[in-house]
């Protein structure tokens, strides 16, 4: 009688579950339904068949009521097994569910579960075995002539054995509760390790209305903006040397900005002018793009930093922000990568029916004021000083004196290596006043 009944309330919950058209509110009701249902269709059956004992079979009030308070607690101990069944189910449903799932609104607490399961199973074994030591009672003080000593050993293991099965019936509740708690904990865990490796694409299954689906939402918002700081810091990488990125978004660059003794290379590209006359917009960009990379590789590999792209012109810095001893040399040896490096480009340009280009480049080492340059709502990192005019001035005279390198006299005489240097004199820089003398690099 109540089998056909609960089989049709359990399968038109599954219809929630497979039709995936169901609010995820009332998904997280459908483990209190089913244990409600097992509660009223166990009642209504209990009434019934206490009904029958009582006005067909004439048995005595007691009989009727153990019937009704066993059907009961098939409800009660049946109805807890259903809810957590579902409740796994639901689980697995809603982990597997690729659509972003809200927080839940209405919060159960896991105490409060918990509270629920271990009040009603121990409420519940308290009174089935009174009521079977009562009734034990009655009948014994009833038929106390009737029997003999070896009933009171029948009464015992009776009683024992029904504290038996409701003990195992209940532990095997709680665990079914924990292998839950234990499947949603499990989903939580394996989210934070992959936000733990950097996969910021994960995501937590909001699987119940408790603190852990509250958790799981919270820790989804955590993800999301981490995944945003993310493609924030990747992106402004992009746009600035990642050393540089990485101190200002640390908050290491110092608001007054700090003196330090630094090597700077100017690198600007011969000829520009008219190379970009002939050219489509889209073109001249990808071969910049291409330039600039070649170049920065060659200045990233001898620790230098690129600062910033001038039009066709490269500011790179060796020294800072990253303390560097041997920057002059640094400076020095990607000058001269960055012209073994254009060498190769040019040879491919002339397989490809291209032009060779020419760059011109220019160092000098001094103190510069290195920091955050701008205005209030602008600012960019850069060196400021007369180092970086007079680095600029000398890679300008590469065009006078039909050169490719150029360094000051103050960079020959920080050198700590040996390099292939001849002396050009004292020269005039655009600008200043006096002669500064310049060597070339051979």
């Amino acid at each position: 009688m109540v089998l056909p009944f609960r089989i049709y309330i359990h399968r038109h919950a599954l219809q929630y579950l497979k039709s995936h058209i169901a609010p995820v509110s009332l998904l997280y009701k459908l483990p209190k339904r089913e244990h409600a249902a097992d509660i009223v269709v166990w009642l209504v059956a209990g009434l019934l068949m206490s009904a029958v004992y009582l006005t067909y079979f004439k048995s005595p009030y007691l009989t009727g009521i153990k019937v009704l308070f066993g059907c009961l607690s098939f409800g009660i101990l049946g109805g807890m097994l259903s809810s957590l069944n579902m409740e796994k189910r639901v689980i697995f449903f809603l982990s597997r569910l690729n659509d972003v799932i809200p927080p839940p609104k209405k919060i159960i607490s896991v105490s409060r579960k918990m509270l629920f399961f271990i009040v009603t199973v121990l409420l519940f074994m308290v009174l089935v075995i009174l009521l079977m030591v009562f009734m034990d009672i009655q009948f014994l003080v009833q038929n106390r002539d009737l029997y003999g000593p070896d009933i009171y050993i029948g009464v015992f293991k009776d009683i024992l054995f029904a504290f038996v099965v409701l003990l195992g019936m209940s532990l095997f509740i709680l665990g079914r509760f924990s292998r839950n708690l234990k499947s949603v904990l499990t989903l939580q865990i394996a989210a934070l390790e992959d936000i733990g490796r950097g996969k910021y694409d994960t995501r937590v299954p909001v699987v119940s209305n408790d603190e852990f689906g509250l958790i799981a939402a919270k820790t989804n918002d955590m993800i999301r903006g981490l995944r945003e700081k993310d493609i924030c810091e990747i992106s402004f990488g992009k746009y600035m040397s990642p050393e540089i990125s990485e101190k200002i978004l640390k908050g290491e660059i110092s608001p007054d900005g700090e003196l330090s003794e630094v090597t700077i290379l100017f690198c600007d590209l011969r000829g520009y002018t008219p190379f970009v006359e002939k050219r489509d917009p889209k073109d001249v960009v990808i071969f910049l793009n291409t330039y600039f990379s070649e170049m920065e590789k060659m200045i990233r590999q001898h620790n230098g930093i690129i600062l910033q792209y001038i039009g066709d012109e490269i500011e790179a810095v060796f020294g800072a922000p990253l303390h560097e001893p041997n920057h002059a040399d640094m400076a020095v040896k990607a000058a001269i990568a960055m012209r073994q490096r254009l060498h190769a480009l040019n040879e491919q340009r002339k397989l490809s029916g291209e032009k060779p280009i020419e760059h011109g480049i220019g160092i000098h080492t001094g103190e510069v004021l290195a920091g955050s340059v701008g205005s209030q709502e602008r600012l960019t990192y850069a060196m400021v000083g007369d180092t970086v005019n007079i680095a600029s001035r000398i890679q300008e005279l590469n065009k006078q004196f039909s050169t490719d390198v150029l360094i000051s006299h103050r960079t020959k005489v920080s050198l700590r290596n040996h390099f292939e240097l001849t002396s050009l004199g004292p020269t005039p820089l655009k600008g200043k006043s006096g002669t500064l003398e310049i060597w070339k690099v051979l």
